[in-house]
């Protein structure tokens, strides 16, 4: 029963996760036109319930470049502080894995600017911030 609960509350958080993105890419495809084809999202997870097929697609997508930890976005647009910025939705009560925290390490070490967003207006006083630098 626990197995159950626990796919539940994954879906549930996924689907709050995958809402939160969506509206964020909305809002900036709406306010920066000149950007939209720099807004990329990193496809860093396999949503498919199905363990045999999920497992296969996984290594597929790993022998492909797939990185575990790789933050949800990429926002390339580079300023006189950072090569870029890159973003990680979390949802709810959702924290940064440890292998996150480490690719996060490695990207700001890199000169890229990394953000963990939970809010639609979150996002919002980043995304204005950032671009604000000149």
């Amino acid at each position: 029963m626990n197995i159950l609960k626990n796919k539940v509350m994954e879906k549930k958080n996924y689907d709050g996760h995958s809402r939160l993105q969506s509206a964020c890419v909305k809002w900036f495809r709406y306010q920066y036109r000149e950007y939209e084809y720099r807004l990329i999202k990193i496809g860093n997870e396999v949503p498919i319930y199905n363990d045999e097929l999920r497992i296969k697609l996984y290594n597929k997508f790993k022998a492909e470049g797939l990185l575990d930890g790789a933050p949800d976005m990429f926002l390339a647009v580079g300023n006189y502080l950072y090569n870029g910025l890159f973003i990680e939705f979390k949802y709810g009560n959702d924290r940064l894995r440890k292998k996150q925290v480490d690719v996060i390490k490695s990207l700001e070490a890199g000169n890229y600017r990394c953000v963990v967003v939970r809010s639609l207006d979150e996002f919002m006083e980043v995304i204005k911030e950032y671009l604000s630098i000149r």
